[in-house]
């Protein structure tokens, strides 16, 4: 018994091993945190951004159910942010972010409830995305968008 214990540590080390080299330059090269939904939205391709994971914060302004049967499940979140210009006017910058699978269907409520539960995501709620670039939409008033495919989201209560 011991000697198994033994040989499915050392396995488990040399399959660890890998992780140990991993520097800033090679999670840089997968992943992106510098980025807003500002800067999303002065970009008119992907460039260096394509295939990288994105870390955005924003808020909900829209969901939008695009299957709501727990399986496919399928939600698009329409995520905005902001700054001021000036004292007097607010400019908004907007991503819409999809969420495919039944593992979100319980994160985003098709019935806003009075006090939203602590894993899940209603409209005006500030939420943290990790996602990459899907491709791009326009908005209703013809401004192209970026669309993201979505794989974690956390609300920022």
């Amino acid at each position: 018994m011991r000697n198994k214990l033994g040989w499915i540590l050392a396995v488990a080390l040399v399959l660890a091993s890998p992780l140990f080299a991993f520097d800033r330059q090679d999670f840089d090269r997968i992943a992106d945190f510098s980025v807003t939904i500002k800067t999303l939205a002065g970009l008119s391709e992907a460039g260096a951004l394509s295939g990288r994971l994105l870390l955005l914060d924003g808020t909900v302004a829209s969901v939008q159910f695009l299957e709501a049967a727990e399986s496919p499940f399928a939600v698009e979140l329409e995520l905005a942010g902001g700054e001021w210009i000036g004292t007097e006017e607010v400019k908004i910058y907007l991503c819409r972010v999809r969420f495919r699978g039944p593992e979100y269907a319980r994160r985003f409520p098709r019935r806003a409830p009075r006090t939203p539960g602590p894993g899940e995501i209603v409209v005006n709620d500030r939420i943290l995305v990790v996602a990459r670039l899907a491709g791009r939409t326009r908005a209703e008033d013809g401004t192209p968008l970026w669309v993201l495919e979505g794989l974690h989201v956390r609300a920022l209560r």
